[in-house]
Formats: C-alpha cells, structure tokens, sequence
C-alpha cells in the first residue's frame, strides 16, 4: 500500500517516514513509500537485516530503495563502512549508488533499479552467463582500491560465538565442538599457506545478487563488504550454487583463466568455515531478535548440516595439506 508522509500506523512506517524527512533533497516535496522486500531467513536467505521500502516522489514510479536497519543486527553492520563500500562499488558501475545515509537513523537511501531487474535464485548462478557476469563483477572489485577494514571469517566466526556467550557451542550443536576444531584446522592451514586480501563484495547469497533482462548483473547489498581473500569471495559464491566439484571447476577456470585443485580446495574450506558463521549466527539471532517470524534457528541448522556433511567428505584431510 503507497503512503504518503504522515499516513504512518506503525513503528516501522514511523521510522521510514522519518528517514525520508532526513534526506536534505526531499525537504517539502510530495513523497509516497510502499514496502519493499519481506525479510525471509528460509528456504532463500533475503532482506533480513533491515526493513525496506520503494520511495517515489508524488505519483510517479518509485526511483529510491530505504533500507532501515534492524536493531538486532547492530553488532554486525557498520553502516558507514557498508555505505562506503557500496559507494566504491557504484563507481565501478557495480551497484546502485547510495544517495545518502544517516549511522543514528540506521537508515540508507539507494537508487533504484529498474522493475525489469530481478532478484537472482540459486539455479540463476547455474548458467553459464550469469555466472560469468557474477564473478566479473566481483573481480573487478578484488582489482579496486582496497576497503578500510580486513577480515577473515573466522574473525566473524569468534565475534558470533562471543555475542552468543561462554554456551556457544552447545548452543550451536551436539557436535558443535567437533565442528569447530575442524574450522580451526582450516584456519591454521589457510594462514600457513598465505593469502593476499582483496576489496571484495563478500557475500554469497544469490539473492544479493540482480539480473537484467539482458543477462547483466549488479551487486548489491555491501554490509559484509571488506578485505578478504579473493578465494574466499568466489568459494561462498560457488557453495551457494553448486554442490559437487565437477560443477564448480568451470567456474574457477572463469575466475583465474584455468582449473587449479588448490584454488578449489581454498574455496571448499572456504565454504565450510563460512557455513559455520551463518550457523552460529543464526542460533545467536534465534536467541536474541523479538523478530519471531524469522526463521532463523531454521536457517541455521541447514548451514550447520551442509557444514557437517563437507567436513565428512573423506577428502577434507587432503584438501587442508593442500592449499
């Protein structure tokens, strides 16, 4: 339903309203706002963090995309740092440019893309173009000017165990400890090998992802955005998509111009790693968000198992002494 300022009835549309009323070029001019995206933690992982709206000024079509964040997500996203990130981003003509931002309202303003745009699906990533399209694009971030902030996912990793306390990993799983030490190895095996850090979009979810009519792709959606490995971009990208090797050796030979075993061996634990986060992190946010409608403890036990299922594969032991 399209609202004009002042026809708020709830907290959310409170909020938005005052956040349009922020952006200095909408000052007395005729907006409307409509919902935007629902948040959905399962089966697809899509506009979770933050509250969204379409933003049109009078009766024209909506030209503006406002993303409120939730307060549940505050501990993980830096705004300023994620609008940073997109700005750079939307230079490389990557993602729409963000138009203003406020860090006290949690509350950012993006142009829009155009209707005929879509959100990207899991068997999107499948063929052979959008794939193609998708990791050009996050290569000719890796090649940009390096973000402000480093990371690895196992920072992220230690950062949910300790926001969800001393019982994270009997929270997380039976097998929780067990899982964890894997990560560990992985870890260790990836910092004895080296890695050289990347500005990188840094996020795997296809839904974060648009397509065009055409085929062309935007990123979209920077909040995890800073410097990591490059194989650690492409890996969550793949785990996302494909589940066996054969499937994902052409797209590596996209990304580095052929196959290298240890690149793919990099990604799968890569993957692994990044599948424990989001299970931790999906525990932490069953525990702690009012939002009940969520599904995240449902989203997290389906990391969690891909997790187990990859550290059983009777090649995890090769793939660490091989890196």
């Amino acid at each position: 339903m399209v609202k004009a300022l002042g026809q708020a009835s709830t907290a959310d549309e409170r909020a938005a309203e005052a956040a349009i009323r922020a952006v200095p070029d909408w000052k007395n001019a005729d907006m409307r706002y409509t919902p935007g995206i629902p948040g959905v933690a399962s089966p697809t992982h899509r506009a979770v963090d933050s509250q969204n709206w379409f933003v049109a000024k009078g009766d024209a079509p909506a030209t503006c995309f406002l993303k409120i964040l939730h307060a549940d997500q505050s501990d993980f996203i830096d705004l300023d740092r994620s609008v940073t990130a997109a700005r750079q981003a939307s230079t490389l003509g990557l993602t729409p440019a963000p138009l203003w931002h406020s860090a006290p309202m949690s509350a950012v303003v993006f142009d829009l893309l155009p209707e005929s745009w879509r959100t990207a699906r899991m068997d999107d990533l499948r063929k052979p173009d959008i794939l193609e399209h998708a990791i050009a694009a996050k290569k000719t971030l890796h090649g940009s000017t390096p973000f402000g902030e480093t990371w690895t996912v196992f920072d992220r990793i230690r950062f949910a165990e300790k926001a969800l306390g001393d019982a994270a990993i009997a929270e997380v799983a039976a097998d929780g400890w067990w899982m964890r030490e894997c990560v560990g190895d992985i870890e260790a095996a990836i910092i004895a090998s080296g890695f050289d850090p990347k500005p990188a979009h840094a996020d795997g979810l296809a839904s974060n992802i648009m397509i065009a009519p055409d085929g062309a792709v935007q990123l979209v959606d920077f909040d995890e955005a800073r410097n990591v490995d490059p194989f650690y971009d492409i890996g969550i990208l793949l785990n996302e998509a494909f589940q066996f090797d054969s499937e994902m050796q052409p797209a590596l030979e996209i990304f580095e111009g052929q196959f290298r075993q240890r690149s793919l061996n990099r990604c799968r634990l890569y993957a692994i790693a990044d599948d424990l986060f989001w299970g931790v992190w999906g525990t932490l946010m069953d525990t702690v968000s009012p939002r009940g409608g969520v599904e995240f403890l449902k989203y997290a036990q389906w990391r969690l198992l891909r997790c187990r299922m990859a550290l059983r594969n009777p090649r995890f032991e090769a793939m660490l002494r091989t890196l």
